[in-house]
């Protein structure tokens, strides 16, 4: 045996004397670390099973400092499928450097903590390899479950519209059918969030920062169930032929202060400018249908935070030529590629399945946008270059009040 094997194995046996001799409080050490990061961080640790996991991490460093050879990704593998997040495990081999600083001479930390590195590199690599997997998984069965739901949606539809050709009271069924199924989707889930703005507001008492967090998750899916649904019964209304557009005045001003009350405050959380302008040129009161108006521009300003990360968001409101009027709503966002154009308005269509699965939405959006658009006898053009921003122009008719 070589004097530098000697070496080798008088430390490590040291290292497995002093995790023996402090097992109780290396496991404390384990065991309270998770106990403050439980439910926090994506941590899904049972309160029950701490002490197992604990128990386990000091078993795995004792038997990695008697056989250097122990599989640290296999470890790795198993603190993920335990349950704990990125942060913990990090904590976990922080409190480990910790214990050795407090128990070990400094003539024996550098072989031992250069060891432990070695160990800890193997655990994380494991850990982040087991994530990147269940990610994967989790994406197909989401993208799958939504591709199965949209296509069996798609497929009542195409029966419902074939009734309907043979019979108007089926038709008028369908209609009444999903008017009342909306009530009742949209009823609860009203209530819902009215509660949790109730419980975030603080009028059952204070939450902590964790509980606002969650409250305010809550929110923001149901926010997004309800606009889902919204759109669902327009494309359904629309295809049923029962949209009706009224005429009314109404002042293109009022208008676009209504749209900046509404979405600044989103454009600014995302920490973007926005602009609303209605040229001199436009009259100062229009005929139409005020809220479908309202509705095509929300959809494009919504479409336009949603895809912008930096800069601004310019909605401008003028008049072209003796006859028609224009609403421009242009962004600095992700752009689109030429090839999407032709089917970026088409119902349940996004521009790619990447932007699908990052930003969410069902893509009737633009569709209904282009529906509403085409009902008024107006156009509506897209200009945009991938990465570089997008221009949606909307061309009504012209209708001033007598």
């Amino acid at each position: 045996m070589s004097k530098g094997t000697a070496v080798l194995e008088t430390w490590q046996e040291t290292v497995v004397q002093i995790i023996k001799a402090n097992r109780a409080e290396l496991h404390d050490r384990y065991f309270q670390v998770m106990r403050e990061m439980l439910f926090n961080r994506r941590t899904n640790l049972r309160p029950n099973m701490l002490k197992r996991v604990a128990a386990d991490e000091v078993d795995s460093l004792n038997s990695f400092y008697c056989q250097p050879e122990h599989l640290a990704v296999e470890h790795g593998v198993q603190l993920f499928q335990a349950g704990l997040s990125e942060q913990a495990v990090l904590r976990l081999g922080q409190v480990t450097r910790q214990f050795f600083l407090t128990h070990l001479a400094e003539a024996r930390l550098a072989p031992v903590l250069l060891a432990y590195d070695s160990f800890q590199e193997g655990v994380i690599s494991g850990f982040v390899q087991s994530q990147a997997k269940s990610i994967l998984r989790e994406q197909e069965l989401i993208r799958s479950a939504l591709q199965t739901a949209v296509s069996r949606y798609m497929v009542e539809i195409k029966e419902i519209e074939a009734i309907a050709q043979k019979a108007t009271e089926a038709n008028e069924f369908k209609t009444h059918f999903i008017a009342r199924m909306g009530h009742e989707l949209r009823t609860p889930l009203g209530a819902m969030l009215g509660i949790t703005e109730m419980l975030q507001e603080g009028v059952f008492g204070s939450l902590t920062p964790e509980q606002k967090d969650l409250t305010q998750r809550i929110i923001n899916n149901a926010q997004v169930l309800k606009q889902v649904f919204t759109e669902l019964l327009d494309q359904s209304q629309i295809e049923s032929g029962q949209l009706i557009l009224r005429a009314e005045p109404f002042s293109p001003q009022e208008l676009a202060e209504s749209i900046t009350s509404n979405y600044l405050p989103l454009a600014l959380k995302k920490g973007l400018s926005m602009q609303v302008k209605v040229e001199a040129s436009l009259p100062t009161e229009l005929v139409g249908d005020r809220a479908r108006i309202e509705q095509i521009i929300s959809n494009l300003v919504t479409n336009a935070i949603k895809f912008t990360e930096t800069g601004s968001i310019t909605i401008r409101a003028v008049r072209w030529g003796d006859a028609h009027w224009r609403i421009e709503v242009k962004d600095t966002g992700i752009g689109i590629a030429p090839e999407h154009f032709s089917y970026i308005f088409e119902a349940f269509r996004q521009a790619d399945e990447t932007s699908a699965r990052k930003y969410g939405g069902v893509g009737l959006g633009l569709a209904i946008v282009q529906q509403l658009v085409t009902a008024m006898s107006g156009s509506v053009e897209l200009k945009s270059k991938f990465g570089q921003g997008s221009t949606f122009i909307v061309t009504l008719p012209l209708q001033q009040t007598p």
